[in-house]
């Protein structure tokens, strides 16, 4: 717990210094705005986009919990170039004690967020214990981009660039809902696919809900795991 609230203390002073990071910690609070009241206003006013509301409350839920993912990624970033990771070799901790510490902040701010936006969103009317378990899943996605980004860039600048690629990836299944054809769902491949399907089932009651949303905390938790381990080799090495 120490260990917790001690990176926590430090990941926030580096947030609030950054005005970037700063300006992505408004998101989630312009998601909701949007959700909340700029979507009845759109679609009241345009019912052709009406049919798509629970599209938008899975962007909102995606991109709340990628906010944090870049945050933390670039959080790993900017201490693999300040040569901070030689200094955590020594520190008297496991290395996956203090990753997981640190995204475990991610992972729970991100499901508040995600509960608020369907809890109080207006787009869907689900019971709490399907609530909370969809705001979890989605919440994922914060270890899964900050753990890609960790793994896979060597710096802020290529992070950058990785960050774009990652969250199209992450974005695209919902081509599933725009692209009436069976190949759209190759984009099953990506881990949001589920959470995205879950949603959709919950929403709509369907018995595929509890289906979908095992599938999603399975390859979320496979891929963040092998991530995990690649981002402990990589400050080790």
């Amino acid at each position: 717990m120490n260990t917790l609230l001690t990176l926590s203390r430090a990941d926030l002073r580096s947030t609030f210094r950054d005005p970037i990071f700063k300006g992505l910690l408004a998101f989630p609070f312009v998601a909701f705005a949007i959700v909340r009241y700029v979507w009845p206003w759109l679609s009241a006013r345009f019912p052709v986009v009406a049919p798509y509301g629970e599209v938008l409350l899975m962007w909102a839920c995606l991109q709340s919990a990628t906010m944090f993912g870049m945050i933390y990624g670039f959080l790993f970033l900017e201490e693999k170039e300040d040569r901070v990771w030689e200094a955590i070799r020594v520190l008297p901790v496991t290395t996956a004690r203090l990753v997981a510490s640190r995204l475990l902040v991610g992972v729970a701010v991100s499901t508040l967020v995600n509960w608020a936006l369907i809890h109080r969103g207006g787009i869907v009317d689900l019971p709490a214990w399907r609530e909370w378990p969809l705001a979890l899943l989605f919440s994922l996605s914060a270890p899964l981009l900050a753990l890609l980004l960790g793994v896979l860039a060597g710096n802020r600048i290529e992070g950058l660039a990785q960050m774009k690629i990652w969250n199209l990836v992450l974005i695209v299944p919902a081509l599933i809902y725009f692209v009436p054809h069976p190949l759209a769902h190759l984009t099953a491949l990506s881990p949001t696919y589920w959470a995205f399907r879950s949603l959709e089932a919950a929403a709509q009651a369907t018995g595929s809900w509890w289906t979908f949303l095992s599938i999603g905390f399975l390859v979320h938790i496979l891929v963040i795991w092998g991530l995990a381990r690649q981002m402990g080799r990589r400050i080790q090495s």
